[in-house]
């Protein structure tokens, strides 16, 4: 069972995550990857894995996440599957981690949307108040006076995995948390951000080593969250790769997504459908 506790001290990973949100702010201009979260790869990274790619099979409702294998839908949204799969002329063997589904927590007064819903509980409220993610929020400006986070916490969404991201070949417990945070929809002077974060716990501490935000939209609520489906080694370099799901409010497609890491940050490799804002 999914346990959180209280963050603790956060000084190297702040000054890591304040960098991250200077170089994607830095970056934005000229970035051609076609969501606001993740970074593009280095020349290097993205000839390694460049052979990969996500292929939509019609018809084929295979559910694999280990071998690389998601049902999916079509852009007509036609039911079929998409695979991971590679050009080499001697394909490599795929071997994933499939990710256990995300839990959604709402406050209590929400009507539930789902059967599998829970409440938001106050270890959750206690991680995402944490003094580094307060400081990281101030330097996004997105720390507004109108928002508390314990009583305007619209809703947040937590994974748990195993995955090598920071040390090869040294897998950790990571907790991945997409969470709102709003003053309610239909406020005449809305504000809120939404944040995605991942954890790790340190002494029975959950401390974040990645962190991004943005101000959120009274228009389309949780505009965006990443639903991680797998993940492994691709190219034998010891840090995992990802597969994900970003979910995106209405969307008319299933953006499927694989991802690498790199400097500290998730980068986008390939995904389906593909996208002509984003890298071939």
């Amino acid at each position: 069972m999914l346990m959180l506790v209280a963050v603790g001290s956060f000084d190297a990973g702040r000054a890591q995550t304040q960098a991250q949100a200077q170089a994607q702010e830095e970056g934005s201009a000229e970035s051609v990857v076609n969501h606001r979260w993740v970074n593009e790869p280095s020349a290097d990274l993205a000839a390694r894995l460049g052979h990969w790619h996500l292929q939509f099979l019609l018809g084929d409702r295979t559910n694999a996440p280990g071998k690389g294998i998601f049902p999916s839908l079509s852009p007509t949204h036609e039911q079929g599957a998409v695979h991971l799969v590679s050009e080499l002329a001697v394909p490599q063997s795929i071997k994933l981690t499939p990710v256990t589904e995300r839990t959604r927590y709402v406050p209590p007064t929400d009507n539930p949307g789902d059967p599998n819903d829970k409440v938001i509980t106050k270890d959750i409220v206690d991680v995402l108040t944490g003094p580094e993610i307060a400081d990281f929020l101030a330097t996004k400006q997105l720390n507004k006076p109108q928002l508390d986070v314990r009583k305007d916490l619209a809703v947040a969404l937590v994974q748990d995995f195993y995955a090598a991201l920071r040390v090869p070949n040294k897998k950790e417990h990571i907790w991945s948390i997409n969470w709102r945070v709003d003053n309610g929809y239909g406020n005449a002077n809305y504000v809120g951000y939404e944040a995605w974060g991942l954890f790790t716990s340190e002494n029975g501490l959950l401390k974040p080593f990645y962190l991004v935000a943005d101000e959120s939209s009274a228009e389309a609520p949780s505009a965006t969250y990443y639903y991680i489906l797998a993940a492994g080694d691709l190219d034998a370099d010891g840090i995992d790769e990802l597969i994900t799901r970003q979910m995106v409010f209405e969307a008319e497609d299933d953006n499927i997504e694989l991802m690498g890491w790199e400097h500290g940050a998730p980068v986008w490799i390939t995904g389906f459908p593909a996208s002509p804002d984003k890298t071939p």
